[in-house]
This record gives structure tokens, sequence and C-alpha cells, in this order.
């Protein structure tokens, strides 16, 4: 049996780490680390398959670097429903999930932790973090708090695959948050095609948002081939795939905001997807 000393110990141990967890979810632009999610295919031509997908931190595109829990990897069916996860498993470089493919139609695969708020002070020349809005902050702080920021954070990794025909339900817009629209289904990215795609932050054009858009072997080029975009006064950006396999769009919106529970909003995400042979 632990004794008092020992199992404060262990809560405070198993609290720490919860927060890492938490932390790390927070913002996929935080860390070194990019949250990403890849089946391991995007098309199929039949129903009543699986699909493999794996799921990890990486310093390098599709190159695991980190196994992470799969408590809010989700799948939602071609007519939006949340379907289920089958065969979850938490390695140490990364995590993998299989999802089967029962009817025909588009399916959205997400990884997200919901809207959070990340409060960081300087204590004693030493930045330090808690999770907790502005409202809540208060009665958490430590006596002698600094530079108190708080940020409200939502980061997704997402993926779609495609049953023998393309559908909409999966693509449809919230309004809320940092969601995207593509001049075609992902599902028609085609290699060497031009695709404009829009950005909105809660439903409106969200212009001056970063992207990255990466592609597969970056492990065997000297040079990464990244392509930086930035979106126009009306949310937009274009973007040709040079050539067909997997890619990675990465996406950061970040604003001041005044309202009583945040003095920031930090958004992001990211989609791997392929461009079909011409």
């Amino acid at each position: 049996m632990l004794s008092n000393k020992q199992w404060l110990s262990a809560k405070t141990t198993a609290k720490t780490t919860a927060l890492g967890l938490l932390a790390a979810m927070f913002s996929l632009q935080l860390s070194a680390h990019t949250m990403t999610v890849v089946p391991s295919h995007y098309v199929q031509s039949k129903t009543g398959g699986w699909v493999s997908v794996d799921v990890s931190a990486t310093n390098m595109t599709f190159q695991w670097d980190k196994g992470i829990p799969l408590e809010n990897f989700k799948v939602f069916t071609p007519d939006g429903q949340q379907g289920k996860v089958d065969s979850v498993y938490q390695g140490k470089r990364k995590s993998q999930a299989d999802v089967e493919l029962a009817t025909e139609g588009t399916y959205r695969l997400e990884l997200g932790n919901g809207s959070r708020f990340f409060t960081s002070y300087e204590l004693k020349g030493e930045r330090k973090r808690l999770m907790a809005n502005k409202k809540d902050r208060a009665a958490q702080l430590p006596a002698g708090a600094e530079k108190v920021v708080t940020t409200q954070g939502n980061s997704r990794a997402l993926a779609f695959i495609t049953v023998n025909k393309p559908s909409d339900a999966v693509l449809a817009l919230t309004n809320k948050g940092l969601e995207f629209q593509f001049d075609r289904h992902p599902a028609d990215i085609v290699a060497t095609e031009e695709v404009t795609v829009t950005l909105l932050m809660n439903g409106k054009p969200a212009a001056g948002v970063e992207l990255d858009l990466s592609r597969d072997g970056e492990l065997y080029r000297n040079e990464p081939e990244r392509m930086h975009h930035k979106t126009d006064a009306s949310g937009k950006f274009s973007f040709t795939a040079p050539v067909a396999g997997r890619y990675l769009l990465e996406a950061s919106y970040q604003a001041d905001v005044s309202n009583e529970l945040t003095d920031k909003v930090r958004e992001g995400f990211t989609l791997s997807f392929e461009a079909a042979l011409p």
C-alpha cells in the first residue's frame, strides 16, 4: 500500500502527465512536432474493406516520430454520423487504428481535443502554464505571477477517405473555428492541376492565414521542397501538386481578442491527402 507521501507524488505525476498531453494537443504549431492522420488508402473502389490509419507526432512529413493517445480519434461515416474505430494501438513511434468502410461515400478521419484554454505566466523568471480560462485562472495562479496570457486554442488533424463515389456530408462547414473549403472534392485532386482553397474563421473568410504544403519523401531529398502560402483578403489561396502522391497541408491562425474568457485565439489543422496521376 502507498504511503500518503507516495500517493500524493503519484497523483501529482499523473496530473502533470495529463497536463502535458493536453498542452501537446492544444496547438499543432506550439511544438516542433506536427500531428498527422494518414490512412493506408484515400480512395477505395468498393465497400466492405478496411483501411489502417497511422497517427503520429512528426518532425518530417510522413516520418513517424512519436505515438500519441487515440482517445480523441474519431471517424465520421458518409451520412455524417460518428462511426466505430477498431484495433487501436499506441506504439513508440506511431499509433494505429483500423476503420471499416461499410458504405460508399466519403469518410472523415479526425484527431482533435476540442477548444481549450491555456494560460501561460512567468514566476521568478521561469515560464509556466496551466489549463484555465481568464475566469478560472485567478484561483489557480500563484502569488507573484507576471506576464499572464490566456489563449483559446483548437487543433485538428484530418484526412478523408472516399469509397466508390464522393459525398459531401462530412465536408459540411460548421461555421465554428478554422475551416477550409476546396473548389473540388478532396478525392478529385490531381497532380499538375491548380486547386483553390478558401479558409474561414467562424464562417467568415480568414485573411492572412499562413500555410505550408509538403509532400512525401522529404527524407530522400536534399531540400524539403515545401510550398509556403498565405490566404488573400477573401481567405483564398491556390496550389498545384507537382507530382502524384501524398501531401500534407498545415494551417495556423492566431489573433488577439478581448473577452471575458481569453486574450488570444489560436487555431490550426493538418490535412493529409493524395494527388492522383493526371
